[in-house]
């Protein structure tokens, strides 16, 4: 009998189904079996079994999201029944997602992943102020804090919490494991992380064993021990306080300004920027490949303008993207301000820090209360067109430099109003619902593009279709609540103004034949991640053979490497950037093109760091481009 409750216990976790994990649950309970039992042979084994089949590619996001649903349901009713007495106390593991960031899929995973593993999970949610972690673990002196981003800007802040600790004399005290799609095993040891993980299983069962080796608590957090780990560290934080004094960003745009106002642009190009931007989309004949890095919110700094100034002022934002396109002389500029503007215009509470990107704040409750609003004054979106207006302007009149207009696609607004993890799931539980609000998100989306065209506000368009993702759910899912609504009602928009469909996705896994062949993109922003390239993440090499002959490519260098300032930082980014233009020009030779690649970042470069490796990348392809087309393409 207790093998059997075990086996359907399993079940109801593998099918998502809440009432039955809690009904056996409580049968469990009747029938005497060991409650502690019942969760890891049942209700574990069968989150388990999802894991599995996620890792093979047959389940997707979604189906975590109920399963774990079901399993936390017969966890309520299961863990108050565990007996404690001469028992090991499960390890403490404070998680969260890093503030700035709303995005909680993947820390949710690795929640419920660590929660099956008989860990006891410290969720502080989303946003999650910095100071929060390191407080957290201190009242309950854990073992292990998780920290996660799917922002570049936000990655950041998991390098402050670890600092945090050190300077409080904790570093010592526990494990520090970071995870998220842009974070790499190099990022993890830059900042002084012990860990990251390629998924939420990996991450748990490296955890597991992690853990196993530490210290007793009471050895890790003793006084004599913190004390000890604040001397260990003085010298180390004392030198990175000097830095972290100076603001790097302005510091670096005037040393730049410095620079272009006794040099000037050293080189007289054959092409205009506007002219060698529309060829490569083209692939006609350029003098070197143009070239972009996502540089939006940090070239502010320029205009000496904090991130709400960047985000609310249009005639700040005009004049940022303005002299940034200036003294860089960059060939385009792609107007991203935040990915909140619809939702804010839904009602979504949006909050600006200092000097960083706004991000939703709260999600709303209830989706059959959205109502789509109309683009007018007051909105963000008609502040968004009219502050891309005046920038469009100012960088054609006096720079003959294309601005990109940029806002959400209906997809990522509604996930943003409402919480990812939350959309995901009820998309599985409550299709019609969320049909219905994708369906509003739309209408607004087209809204906002075509006042974007009527006031001619931008020379192209680019969309962030971000949840196209055949690790977060499979292509069918997508093309039903995302990729129809886009194909159906909002690409008419732009063929009606005879304007090309630019898409920007930095998610690891991208359904492109659907994003770039059903959509007929025209151009195409992505982010490569190598770890991600078993389950579909796709560099150059790939894309260009694949996709080539319709669609314009523009990625891929690592945006956190604009993060170091360092001569060896600066290097890196100069070494991949060569790599990268020889390779693009090489792959594009043997499939017969010329020009159909923009050199860029992956994603955005986070606002907070320094302006010396944007210029490095594009003074790098500015030397070697021209001589490296004649070579190669001839």
């Amino acid at each position: 009998m207790t093998e059997e409750i075990f086996n359907k216990l399993a079940e109801a976790v593998v099918s998502g189904n809440k009432d039955e994990a809690v009904k056996l649950s409580n049968k469990a309970l009747e029938e005497g079996v060991d409650p502690y039992e019942a969760i890891i042979e049942g209700l574990a084994k069968g989150m388990e079994i999802v894991s599995d089949n996620y890792e093979k590619g047959t389940a997707f996001v979604p189906h975590l999201l109920i399963a774990s649903n079901a399993m936390y349901g017969g966890m309520d009713v299961l863990t108050p029944h565990m007996k404690t007495e001469g028992a090991a106390k499960p390890s403490n593991v404070v998680i969260g997602t890093v503030e700035g960031d709303v995005h909680d899929i993947g820390k949710n995973l690795v929640k419920t992943m660590m929660t099956a593993g008989g860990f006891n999970l410290i969720d502080l949610g989303h946003d999650v102020p910095l100071e929060k972690f390191v407080e957290t673990a201190k009242e309950n002196k854990a073992d292990v804090i998780s920290m996660s981003a799917l922002m570049t800007t936000t990655m950041v802040g998991m390098e402050k919490v670890i600092e945090m600790l050190q300077e409080d004399g904790l570093r010592d005290s526990l494990i520090v494991m970071v995870g998220g799609a842009p974070i790499s095993e190099e990022f993890a040891e830059q900042i002084g992380a012990d860990k990251t993980a390629p998924d939420a299983l990996h991450a748990s069962h490296w955890v597991k064993e992690a853990v196993s080796e530490l210290p007793p608590s009471e050895e890790r957090w003793s006084d004599e021990k913190i004390n000890l780990s604040k001397v260990k560290y003085r010298e180390i934080l004392s030198k990175k306080k000097v830095k972290s004094d100076k603001d790097i960003g302005l510091e670096t745009a005037r040393q730049i300004i410095d620079e272009f106002e006794s040099v000037g642009v050293k080189t007289k190009e054959e092409m205009s920027h506007a002219d060698r931007s529309l060829a490569a989309m083209a692939d006609k004949k350029v003098d070197r490949l143009p070239v972009y890095p996502l540089a939006c919110g940090v070239l502010r700094k320029f205009a000496n303008a904090s991130y709400k100034e960047y985000a609310l002022d249009p005639a700040k934002f005009a004049e940022s993207a303005f002299l940034g396109a200036k003294y860089l002389d960059l060939d385009m500029f792609v107007g991203l301000i935040d990915l909140s503007a619809t939702s804010s215009d839904f009602g979504c509470t949006i909050k600006y820090p200092e000097d960083d990107t706004p991000s939703s704040e709260g999600h709303l409750d209830d989706y059959e209360k959205l109502e789509v609003p109309d683009v007018k004054e007051g909105t963000r979106a008609y502040e968004l067109i009219q502050a891309s207006k005046l920038a469009k302007e100012k960088l054609n009149k006096e720079l003959g430099t294309p601005f990109v207009g940029f806002h959400e696609g209906p997809l990522l607004t509604l996930t943003q109003l409402m919480g990812a993890d939350r959309v995901l799931m009820d998309m599985k539980t409550n299709p019609d619902v969320v049909l219905e609000a994708v369906q509003k998100c739309t209408d607004y989306i087209c809204q906002v593009s075509e006042v974007f065209f009527e006031e001619d506000a931008c020379d192209a368009l680019c969309i962030d279709n971000l949840w196209s993702n055949n690790v977060i759910m499979g292509e069918e899912d997508y093309w039903k609540f995302d990729g129809k609504f886009v194909y159906d009602q909002h690409l008419p928009i732009f063929k009606k103004y005879d304007q090309p469909y630019i898409i920007h996705n930095c998610s690891d896994a991208v359904h492109f034949d659907t994003q770039i062949k059903k959509f007929g993109t025209a151009l195409f922003s992505y982010a490569y991640y190598e770890k991600s390239k078993n389950k579909g993440s796709m560099n150059y090499a790939e894309l260009i053979p694949k996709y080539g002959d319709s669609c314009c490519m523009m990625g891929e260098v690592n945006p956190i490497e604009f993060m170091d300032n360092s001569p060896e930082g600066i290097q890196k980014i100069e070494t991949d950037t060569e790599e990268l233009l020889k390779g693009v020009l090489e792959t594009l030779k043997e499939n017969g093109m010329q020009s159909k690649y923009v050199m860029s970042s992956g994603c955005e470069i986070p606002p907070g760091g320094p302006l010396t490796g944007v210029k490095a990348m594009v003074d790098k392809v500015k030397e070697l481009g021209p001589q490296l087309q004649k070579e190669i393409i001839g």
